[in-house]
């Protein structure tokens, strides 16, 4: 009896412990899945699937499809959870709806984007703290707004070689033609959604929708937007229909000490449609028919609609609407040691359309390894504390990388960015 106790103990143990070795291996992904390092997450999940459970790969599975720029498919393994005979926390479920919102918003359906955000603050409301709640209001009234307007579509008639602008402020600009005019629209993968001056939406005489919803500016403030929705643009040889932009006042767009004023920006869902884009170092803007097949892994993402992009194991958010690369407190927090020894701290300005901040942080230098390649950055700002909640990425990466190379690819079907 003593023997065949053991020999009992010894199997309970080690049910427990694998018991326990799942439940960390879930959390920890989730817990990166909360950081948004799906790079991460994608790696981790290959070698601990066989430990979790039926409902909890599906979980990841359907994050990892939609953090990948798969919408479809991601949709598609939520519906299997219906099958499934088993219990899915409300945790769980808040996050999948989450995810299914943002593939419809991907996809274009409006409307079932702002049913999953009603059904959220209708059923569980009582889980949500005050922030997420603010949040799902105002993805409610956004996609409300737009609910019977028509789905984004582009047609590209040939291969596109357009010449960048450069403005005021030393942005990438784009003619965009509208009927038998043109305006300067600033090339932008870091803005969620296109935007707008009232007085070029109402100069190119777009269907202006009232919204009166909240946007995030660089700075962590907030902003109100109306909407608009461009019935026909063109963007050299490529027609873009029913775009959806945010309208901001003109004095929002406005820099008047340089005597600046943006016209409009060409944000995610304009670019992602386009499939492929080149940037080359000369200043050109290229959208090839024949996409380019690359052997690499995928090293960009999205969190809903920003774009991130995997630096040896960092995820940065990527921002071609941004002149330079700026780092962030999570960064900071990781080399605080050798920054504080070597580098004295400034105030460092940052402006946008919320206005223009003051935070503490430094100078710094820094080299990347991108894809093998390293660029090495000097007199990059850093910010030692956040400047909007819950930020998780370690920077926001922008032109004066990209301006080391010759070429940049972004490839979304691959979810690629490469340079030359």
């Amino acid at each position: 009896m003593k023997y065949i106790a053991g020999i009992l103990f010894i199997v309970i143990s080690q049910t427990n412990i694998f018991a326990q070795t799942k439940k960390q291996s879930f959390s920890q992904i989730c817990q990166l899945i909360e950081q948004k390092n799906y790079f991460k997450v994608k790696t981790l999940y290959q070698s601990v699937k066989y430990e979790l459970q039926p409902e909890q790969e599906i979980f990841i599975e359907a994050t990892l499809d939609n953090a990948f720029n798969k919408p479809l498919e991601s949709n598609r393994k939520i519906a299997k959870l219906s099958g499934l005979k088993t219990t899915v926390s409300d945790s769980l479920m808040i996050q999948l709806y989450k995810v299914k919102a943002d593939n419809f918003v991907k996809t274009y359906d409006y409307k079932q984007a702002k049913n999953v955000f009603s059904m959220l603050l209708d059923n569980y409301a009582g889980l949500l703290d005050q922030e997420e709640k603010n949040d799902f209001k105002n993805s409610l009234k956004l996609w409300t707004a737009l609910e019977e307007q028509p789905r984004q579509r582009v047609a590209i008639h040939k291969s596109t070689r357009l010449k960048f602008k450069k403005d005021k402020a030393g942005l990438n600009n784009l003619s965009v033609a509208f009927e038998n005019d043109t305006a300067d629209f600033i090339f932008d993968t870091g803005a969620n959604l296109s935007t707008i001056s009232k007085s070029t939406a109402s100069r190119f005489k777009m269907k202006i929708i009232p919204a009166n919803i909240q946007v995030d500016a660089l700075t962590g403030a907030k902003v109100d937007a109306q909407l608009a929705v461009c019935e026909k643009m063109n963007l050299g040889n490529i027609t873009i229909e029913n775009a959806v932009f945010l309208v901001f006042d003109d004095p929002q767009l406005a820099f008047p000490q340089i005597n600046y004023q943006i016209n409009g920006i060409l944000g995610f869902p304009v670019l992602e449609a386009l499939g492929e884009i080149q940037i080359t170092r000369d200043g050109f803007f290229v959208v090839p028919l024949t996409k380019t097949i690359h052997p690499s892994e995928s090293n960009m993402a999205m969190d809903e609609l920003t774009p991130l992009i995997n630096i040896e194991g960092r995820h940065f958010t990527f921002d071609t609407g941004a002149d330079h690369t700026i780092l962030y407190s999570r960064f900071y927090a990781e080399n605080k040691k050798e920054i504080d020894s070597r580098y004295k701290p400034i105030t460092i300005s940052l402006g946008g359309a919320g206005g223009k901040e003051s935070f503490e942080g430094y100078k710094l230098d820094h080299t990347f390894n991108v894809l093998g390649k390293t660029v090495k950055l000097g007199n990059i700002s850093l910010l030692k504390e956040n400047i909007k909640d819950k930020q998780t990425v370690y920077g926001n990466i922008g032109q004066d990388l990209i301006k080391s190379f010759s070429k940049m690819i972004i490839n979304f079907k691959q979810m690629l960015i490469t340079f030359e």
